[in-house]
């Protein structure tokens, strides 16, 4: 496949804007709520911290966002005459 040079991002609209500052918020509040409430028995260390949950939620989502953009670019990115390829008859001729 040929290589493409990745286009910027377009600018986020205002909608797009307010939920991921609501995300980020509800981060917020969950790592806030964590000073007040804590779990009875940690199921390992990690979770005993401020702010665990809150954190592994968001690096997951990431993870996961980029797994799948990776691998839509890896499995269903075709090149540009991708069917034009296959269009051909036995004669090398196009056909239409």
């Amino acid at each position: 496949m040929g290589q493409h040079p990745t286009p910027p991002p377009a600018p986020l609209s205002a909608q797009a804007k307010k939920l991921r500052n609501l995300m980020f918020a509800a981060l917020g509040l969950l790592v806030v709520l964590n000073l007040f409430i804590h779990p009875h028995e940690p199921h390992f260390g990690l979770d005993a911290y401020l702010g665990f949950w809150a954190v592994f939620g968001l690096a997951g989502a990431l993870l996961l966002g980029r797994a799948a953009k990776g691998l839509a670019h890896t499995v269903l990115g075709k090149d540009e005459d991708f069917y034009e390829e296959g269009s051909k008859d036995s004669r090398g001729q196009g056909v239409k």
